[in-house]
């Protein structure tokens, strides 16, 4: 009922960090805070909570054995983490509809409905690229939980242990990071917001998402000479700063000509000294790129990359481009968005299909070969990443109920 999402949204959002919106970074205290409470929300449903070794948490029926792989199971759900001063509805919308649907369905013959919730999806905390999902489906290296680490110098292993003391991940087994699932999924369904203006403006009141951009990331870091801004010459200046406007504008325009859904960024810049007196002799810079075709995906950071390389040998500055996390475009499954598709009509749903610019835990079951489905509800004015997020309670109501007969129907008839 929309009370039930609503107001679990609502308590959901409690737990943040201080400031607007919402924060809550992968195994910090307010993401172990809403761990637990996810937990003992699933217990007064009558659903067990079972975590992985990295935190991730599986929502079931306590007749499901995780770790049994018999039988293969309908995982739905989404991701616990947000951004930094974010909205309550990215990824806590699929998460509660996860909850609420496997407890729904609990009980009920055919596949069994699963809740789950990925520990990691935002990037916000470690730049690991989709560490949830990955780490869910046994597709992270031992060595990344040493080598990935937030911006104060902790490393993954070492907030996942502080985070497992606390009850929020279970103990890593032989198999450590490679270990498979702990249910084995048959299909994978992901309810989110649109984040953009789509379905509002077009009066949808759902999108089935076909395809999920792909995107490649750099930290560019631009070398120059630092040197007295008042006494060193316009003409023999070798500013890192102006450097990387120009590149910013350079990745701007690249992104512009490139044309829809060609999208560029620059999500970060931080120039050294950093003093009103002293032309900045270091800068360091991180660009994205995003396109839902990989061969165009590929062009586009070509040249963006080659923009940022002209721009540095032009005003004489050394420049280091390092690749950051990057993702493939990535179809879902066309079987699954048919059957959605079909539903979507005999439920009277306004409905469309459409390609998803962000990322979501979605592409990394598809990529994994497992049958994967996104759908989308409307985002009002498009905002997203924004404490101003927001979606009406019957649009929440609409994307839930319609999950919930096709876990029905894909649980019956796989």
């Amino acid at each position: 009922a929309a009370p039930d999402i609503v107001e679990r949204l609502e308590e959901l959002a409690r737990f943040s960090a201080a400031g607007p919106g919402v924060t809550r970074l992968a195994y910090d205290d307010a993401w172990c805070d809403a761990h637990r409470w996810l937990a003992r929300e699933a217990d007064s449903l009558g659903l067990a909570a079972t975590a992985d070794w990295a935190g991730n948490l599986f929502l079931h029926d306590r007749a499901v054995a995780p770790g049994r792989h018999d039988p293969p199971v309908i995982l739905i759900g989404s991701h616990l983490d947000s951004v930094v001063r974010g909205g309550r509805y990215d990824g806590a919308y699929g998460t509660i509809a996860g909850l609420l649907i496997a407890a729904a369905n609990r009980g009920r013959a055919g596949l069994p409905v699963v809740g789950f919730v990925t520990c990691e999806e935002e990037d916000s905390r470690f730049h690991g690229g989709m560490m949830g999902a990955r780490s869910l489906l046994g597709r992270v290296g031992d060595g990344e939980l040493d080598a990935i680490a937030d911006r104060d110098g902790v490393t993954w292993r070492q907030a996942l242990a502080a985070a497992r003391e606390r009850g929020c991940a279970a103990p890593p087994g032989p198999a450590g990071t490679a270990a498979p699932p702990l249910l084995r999924p048959a299909y994978q369904l992901e309810l989110h917001i649109e984040q953009g203006p789509v379905l509002e403006r077009r009066h949808f009141g759902i999108g089935i998402v076909e395809r999920i951009a792909g995107y490649r990331r750099w930290i560019a870091r631009i070398e120059g000479e630092s040197r007295h801004s008042g006494t060193t010459p316009m003409a023999m200046r070798r500013d890192t700063l102006t450097a990387a406007a120009e590149m910013i504008l350079a990745a701007e325009r690249v992104g512009r000509e490139a044309g829809e859904p060609a999208v560029a960024t620059a999500g970060f810049v931080h120039a050294e000294p950093g003093l009103f007196n002293v032309v900045p002799g270091a800068c360091e810079l991180w660009l994205e790129v995003r396109h839902d075709r990989p061969e165009d995906l590929e062009r586009l950071a070509a040249d963006i990359a080659q923009c940022c390389r002209d721009v540095a040998q032009h005003r004489g500055l050394r420049l280091a481009l390092t690749e950051g996390a990057a993702q493939a475009p990535t179809s879902l499954s066309p079987g699954l968005a048919e059957v959605a598709t079909r539903l979507a009509q005999e439920m009277e749903i306004p409905h469309r299909p459409m390609p998803s610019g962000a990322a979501h835990d979605t592409m990394i079951f598809a990529q994994a070969g497992i049958p994967a489905l996104l759908v989308f509800v409307p985002s009002r004015a498009g905002v997203s990443h924004s404490p101003d997020e927001f979606t009406a309670e019957s649009e929440l109501l609409t994307g839930v109920r319609f999950m919930d007969v096709l876990c029905r129907r894909l649980a019956e008839h796989p």
